[in-house]
C-alpha cells in the first residue's frame, strides 16, 4: 500500500472496489472531524452521538464509510456490515448466504484495517519528522 497522504478535506481516504459485486465502490474515509469530512463530501453529517457512520449514494453503486482515525476493531467490523449489506442489496443478493457475507466483509474489514494501520504509521512518521525538524532548528 502507498503512504496514505492527507486529502484536501485534511482527512485520509481510499477506495475499495467489489469488482465480482457490479464495481460496487467504496469511500473510507479515516478523520479525525468525521463532521467536517462527510460535509465537505456528501453534503450532510451523521446523526448525534454517531462515533462512526456509512452514507449510500441513491441508485449508484457507490457507498461512502465514515471512520474515525484510531476507530477499534469492533467499529471497524460493525460499519463494514452496513456497506456489505448494502453492497448485496443493490446487486439483488436474495439469499445471505453465510459465506458469501463472511468472504465480502472480511475483505472490506482487512481493506479498511491495512489501511487505517498505514494512516497510523504515516501520522507518527509525520509527527516524528516534526519534531526533529525542530529540534535540529533549535526552534520550539
Amino acid at each position: 500500500m502507498r503512504k496514505p497522504k492527507k486529502t484536501k478535506y485534511g482527512d485520509y481516504a481510499m477506495w475499495v472496489e467489489f469488482e465480482v459485486m457490479a464495481n460496487y465502490c467504496v469511500r473510507v474515509v479515516l478523520s479525525a472531524d468525521l463532521i467536517k469530512s462527510a460535509k465537505e463530501r456528501i453534503r450532510k453529517g451523521p446523526g448525534e452521538n454517531a462515533d462512526a457512520f456509512c452514507f449510500h449514494v441513491h441508485d449508484e453503486g457507490r457507498s461512502y464509510i465514515f471512520l474515525p482515525i484510531d476507530a477499534p476493531p469492533n467499529v471497524i467490523a460493525h460499519e463494514c456490515w452496513h456497506i456489505v449489506h448494502r453492497v448485496l442489496a443493490y446487486c439483488h443478493v436474495q439469499d445471505l448466504d453465510d459465506e458469501v457475507i463472511a468472504y465480502h466483509l472480511d475483505h472490506l474489514v482487512e481493506k479498511v484495517h491495512e489501511f487505517q494501520q498505514a494512516v497510523k504509521s504515516s501520522i507518527k512518521e509525520e509527527e516524528t519528522n516534526g519534531n526533529s525538524k525542530r529540534i535540529r532548528t533549535g526552534t520550539d
